[in-house]
């Protein structure tokens, strides 16, 4: 059976979010017993390329893939990853929303996540808190890693399990070919309609409520 694809979504722009994306995605593979398989936008070769088919391959990736994974460390939280997390929700993709900052960038009395309220209480997903800080003192990162991997796919499980919101293919079908004009660029070239039905055959197929 062929892996499912997690869009896996955060900053690219240092040493630390490259190396870090990397070890933490192939410790999720790991755990993952070969179930998914991470996708980083990082490797992707786009050197040279304009800021439009940057974005137009990110978004035709992030559009056929089966869930989202997205890192929500910072104290604002990175523009791209939440634009990409936007689009996960009009496409009702599962999604995991990560984060290993121990900062607190919200009021907890409005809202119990440590992020901008706008970024919560969005269906089919779930929410992994991972004291990086605390959980690394005093233990081998790679133990501390793996544990944090495993934590990603039970979530992601979980996540999978969760009925979709649109009840039908039709349903599905009609939200995604409109968010594909939405988004305009290369996109409607990209997801012709007969694409864009067999990628969503592909996700109602794996849920077990529509088994």
């Amino acid at each position: 059976m062929e892996p499912k694809q997690a869009y896996w979504a955060g900053g690219l722009f240092d040493l630390k979010d490259l190396i870090g994306n990397r070890v933490l995605a192939d410790a999720f593979e790991r755990e993952a017993g070969g179930r998914w398989k991470a996708h980083l936008p990082q490797e992707q070769d786009s050197n040279g390329d304009r800021a439009d088919t940057i974005r137009d391959d990110d978004l035709e990736n992030l559009f056929a893939s089966d869930a989202l994974i997205a890192n929500f460390d910072g104290p604002d939280l990175d523009s791209g990853t939440v634009a990409e997390f936007c689009f996960a929700k009009f496409l009702g993709l599962p999604t995991v929303l990560l984060r290993t900052d121990f900062r607190n960038a919200n009021d907890p009395e409005t809202c119990p996540d440590p992020w901008n309220l706008m970024c919560s209480g969005y269906p089919a997903t779930e929410t992994v808190l991972f004291s990086a800080m605390k959980e690394t003192r005093g233990r081998e990162f790679a133990s501390a890693t793996a544990s944090l991997a495993r934590q990603i796919v039970q979530a992601l499980d979980r996540c999978m399990a969760i009925p979709p919101v649109a009840k039908t293919q039709d349903e599905a079908f009609a939200a995604f070919r409109h968010t594909v004009l939405t988004v305009g660029g290369s996109l409607p070239r990209r997801f012709p309609d007969e694409r864009i039905r067999a990628i969503v055959a592909r996700r109602f197929s794996a849920l077990p409520v529509h088994a």
